[in-house]
């Protein structure tokens, strides 16, 4: 967020986004964070599709914004990946409770649990001081993506 001002909004797509807050990956899409950016690179460098933020609708018709989805056509499962940048805030803290319960009534699990009817989420986080772990991150995906798909 700005702290030192009102955000500069800028349309992408269906939705507006603070126009201090685009990056842009190699794929030449927008993104919220650097380490989305991050993440969305490692994705494409692995020949792994992948759409960023897709509209994930509920049977209620709530819908909600997935960081990355990605479909293993293979296996059948489809992976909802959110990145985790600010758990210090208790606000996005909480708001990461709601959203993790709102997949869970989806039978969207994590996969340390097996994944669920619904699909399968992947979660990374940055750490307490706002960094990222590329090494990690690319561990995660060879692993639960590559690892366990018919990529």
């Amino acid at each position: 967020t700005n702290l030192f001002g009102p955000p500069e909004l800028v349309q992408v797509q269906d939705r507006f986004l603070d126009s201090h807050l685009i990056h842009t990956t190699l794929r030449g899409e927008l993104v919220r964070s650097k380490s989305e950016v991050i993440i969305a690179n490692l994705l494409h460098s692995k020949g792994l599709d992948y759409q960023y933020e897709a509209p994930l609708r509920s049977l209620q018709g709530e819908v909600r914004y997935p960081d990355f989805t990605i479909v293993d056509d293979a296996s059948g499962v489809t992976f909802y990946w959110e990145h985790l940048g600010m758990l210090s805030d208790a606000g996005y803290r909480r708001r990461w409770k709601e959203k993790l319960a709102w997949y869970g009534d989806q039978g969207i699990l994590s996969y340390e649990e097996g994944g669920g009817p619904g699909g399968t989420l992947l979660v990374s986080e940055d750490d307490p001081e706002g960094g990222i772990d590329s090494k990690a991150i690319e561990e995660l995906v060879d692993h639960m993506l590559l690892g366990n798909s018919g990529y």
